[in-house]
């Protein structure tokens, strides 16, 4: 049976590990690419404040305008085409995608795991909700 200190020694060697893997450092390269690029961080911060007050008037029950539509349009369209937020998108996809397989691979045999709902009895992960509020603004 395992130790406490073998797995915290197997954890640290594993973060090591993760340090190291080429889909990290696109992601370090992405952030610090988008953390010197003021027009991508305006154009994600205008997107996200206007679908939050989209998402406000909408859980008030205000129509949503043709201009505010049009103007998402435009933010969403202004994101899409930044190059520095694509690199960032995909190397975030990239990294989540490695944790995941990481989390399944650390849960899917773990009896503990499956007692409190993090895996299904098979070990397959079970599924989370959508944090997505209303999918149709994305």
């Amino acid at each position: 049976m395992a130790t406490d200190d073998q797995i915290i020694k197997a954890a640290t060697e594993l973060g090591e590990m993760l340090g190291d893997h080429p889909k990290v450092g696109r992601l370090e390269s992405a952030i610090k690419k988008l953390k010197e690029d003021t027009e991508a961080q305006r154009a994600l911060n205008d997107l996200n404040r206007h679908l939050q007050a989209v998402g406000e008037k909408e859980m008030a029950g205000q129509p949503i305008e043709v201009s505010d539509k049009k103007r998402l349009a435009e933010l969403q369209s202004a994101v899409v085409h930044n190059l520095v937020l694509r690199e960032f998108q995909l190397a975030q996809m990239d990294y989540v995608d490695l944790v995941r397989r990481l989390d399944d691979a650390m849960y899917g045999r773990s009896s503990a795991a499956q007692a409190v709902g993090v895996t299904g009895g098979s070990g397959e992960p079970v599924a989370a909700e959508s944090p997505v509020v209303n999918p149709d603004l994305a």
